[in-house]
């Protein structure tokens, strides 16, 4: 961002702060009705007053978005896309985004542009950066939390459900999630199959084979047994930190039946596309290749939300049951 756009975004920012504060000021006079319009809600980033019923809510990023959309928040006209990307992922719920434009900020911010934007309440998964949720609150409420700490994605999500007052809503996606789980479980078991799996990936001349991606949980779900090679730590649970290989080390996957693999949106990127995999005679002897049983889901899904959740069951359901 050059100097002259940063001035102008703080005075944006100062300027949007200070009429929040002349707002807040007079939700404070208004008293019970005040109340009845906001909740007040204690953070990790402090205590916060937030819209209970919010018109122009924004996602700071994509995940973000998917909760909102889920949760039922009316969005605003525009929400965050990652740079990489032309438009919201196909997984998504379309018809909810009908009509929202995205705009580029991930993984340079654009606040200036969501000051523009001008939404009423704003979804911050990002609580890495620790700076961000105070460059946020001038321009709308802000409910920040750590959505990418390596825990479980759902866990974060009921949380923020209930803090918002949107347990029902949440529920309603955990049951129906539920209950295809528990169908595809049945039908796995009368099948009589149980592969083992893994996610695996290729990067920098290596081989990655972990739960970075929510897969894990997706197989954990459906009572499927994950290689031990995914437990970084050697304690038996599968965790965020797995094993690299070498090229001269990919026989140690001979184990595994099943992979799932992340491509990009178009389907790039597959991991049976790439040239020194295809040279390497320890990989192309490997289960998994010979039986082309290599599933690609997109890798959008890795970062942990309902819509991605969901689109991982089916790429799991189609590769276990076809």
């Amino acid at each position: 961002m050059t100097p002259s756009r940063l001035r102008t975004l703080r005075a944006l920012a100062a300027a949007a702060g200070a009429a929040l504060l002349l707002t807040s000021c007079s939700a404070a006079q208004a008293g019970d009705t005040a109340s009845e319009n906001t909740i007040t809600v204690d953070t990790d980033f402090g205590e916060v007053t937030i819209p209970a019923e919010p018109q122009s809510a924004l996602g700071f990023y994509t995940t973000d978005v998917d909760m909102l959309i889920t949760l039922g928040y009316p969005l605003a006209a525009e929400q965050p896309i990652r740079d990489d990307w032309d438009a919201f992922p196909s997984f998504f719920p379309q018809e909810e985004l009908k009509g929202v434009k995205g705009f580029h900020n991930y993984p340079e911010f654009n606040l200036e542009h969501i000051l523009e934007v001008g939404p009423d309440f704003i979804l911050n998964g990002l609580g890495y950066e620790t700076d961000l949720h105070d460059k946020l609150t001038p321009i709308a409420p802000t409910y920040t939390y750590n959505g990418f700490d390596g825990g479980d994605w759902r866990d974060k999500f009921r949380e923020i459900a209930k803090d918002l007052g949107r347990e029902e809503q949440a529920q309603a996606w955990f049951d129906d999630y539920d209950a295809r789980a528990a169908e595809i479980k049945e039908e796995l078991a009368a099948k009589g199959d149980s592969p083992v799996v893994a996610d695996i990936s290729f990067w920098d001349g290596q081989v990655q084979i972990g739960c970075y991606s929510i897969s894990c949980l997706v197989f954990a779900d459906l009572g499927l047994e994950i290689s031990p090679l995914a437990d970084g730590d050697g304690d038996g649970t599968p965790d965020n930190t797995g094993r690299t290989l070498s090229m001269e080390q990919l026989g140690d996957l001979s184990g595994i039946d099943l992979i799932l693999t992340g491509v990009a949106e178009d389907g790039t990127g597959l991991i049976t596309d790439e040239e020194a995999l295809k040279a390497n005679p320890l990989w192309t002897a490997l289960p998994f290749v010979v039986n082309g049983q290599v599933f690609p889901y997109n890798y959008e899904m890795t970062y942990g939300s309902p819509s991605g959740q969901d689109g991982l069951l089916d790429v799991a359901r189609k590769a276990l049951l076809g």
